[in-house]
């Protein structure tokens, strides 16, 4: 309350009358004045088709980089730091999501959408690592997302292998899977600094790291198996290999095992709006703070 020059006391009120919003501030001698402002006709950013489903796409991505960041951290050649690694999966992985929603809204999707507020990392083709390097052409990578090696001839050593392999125990190869029902799964493998070049292949022949136990399994014919035992979802192989100043890759995309590389969906996107709501893809458009 505030005298007015009558001698009267003046009264302030907040709140909201209509379209025009009403606030208590001061004038230019610090003194407290009626404030009024209108409330705009029209959002600044209105909740569009587009906007709501770039909102779906990045969640989804978001997902894939808290869970792999381990991987996609460094797995890009010629960047360098964890974070310039990382942008470089979100623009990439972006845009291929964005364009499968584009052409496979209804089936046959690459991609599937998290839906709003849904967390963990869904089964796509996400490019994981980008660079020249290759996957030595004796390691085989099986549909069924395992890597396998058979030795030629009666060299079962890890000199032969190493010699057929190319690798050293400065190189590594990654299994990274996105399983429906496990989860994010993936384990580094390399030959043992310790593993003596004319001892014979073993599983004990190699160091394992990783957030999950892979099967490693040497037989007596010298054939060494790598993978996980439950084989659904979408996985890629990485091949590090180790040069001056750090590491070089392949161009690893993760691909469904169980129709071996085709679609890994087959899910109707919904549309904007549906029926008298504005949903999309499950989630509630509305109240959402993301900008």
């Amino acid at each position: 309350m505030a005298k007015s020059k009558s001698g009267g006391t003046r009264s302030y009120i907040r709140g909201r009358v209509g379209a025009d919003v009403y606030s208590i501030g001061k004038d230019g001698a610090g003194k407290k004045q009626q404030v009024v402002r209108s409330m705009p006709e029209s959002v600044s950013n209105p909740r569009t088709i587009n906007q709501m489903r770039g909102r779906m796409i990045m969640s989804t991505i978001m997902q894939v980089v808290s869970a792999l960041k381990p991987i996609i951290d460094h797995s890009f050649d010629g960047l360098t730091g964890a974070q310039a690694n990382i942008s470089e999966f979100i623009r990439r992985n972006y845009a291929l999501v964005k364009a499968d929603v584009a052409a496979n809204p209804s089936e046959n999707n690459n991609f599937g959408l998290n839906l709003y507020g849904v967390k963990g990392a869904l089964p796509g083709r996400f490019v994981v690592a980008s660079g020249v390097a290759v996957i030595p052409a004796a390691i085989k990578t099986l549909a069924d997302g395992t890597l396998s090696y058979t030795p030629t001839g009666e060299a079962k050593t890890v000199a032969a292998f190493k010699a057929a392999t190319g690798l050293t125990a400065n190189d590594y190869l990654t299994i990274v899977q996105i399983d429906p029902t496990a989860g994010v799964r993936y384990a580094r493998v390399r030959i043992a600094p310790t593993a003596a070049d004319d001892a014979t292949l073993s599983a004990d022949s190699f160091l394992i790291e990783g957030n999950a136990t892979p099967q490693n399994e040497v037989n007596e014919d010298g054939k060494w198996e790598f993978g996980f035992e439950t084989r659904d979802g979408s996985s890629a192989f990485i091949v590090s290999i180790a040069v001056e100043g750090g590491y070089i890759h392949n161009d690893a995309v993760m691909v469904s095992q169980a129709s071996q590389f085709a679609n890994v969906a087959d899910v109707a996107l919904p549309t904007y709006p549906v029926g008298d709501s504005a949903y999309l893809n499950g989630g509630n458009l509305f109240g959402l703070n993301e900008g």
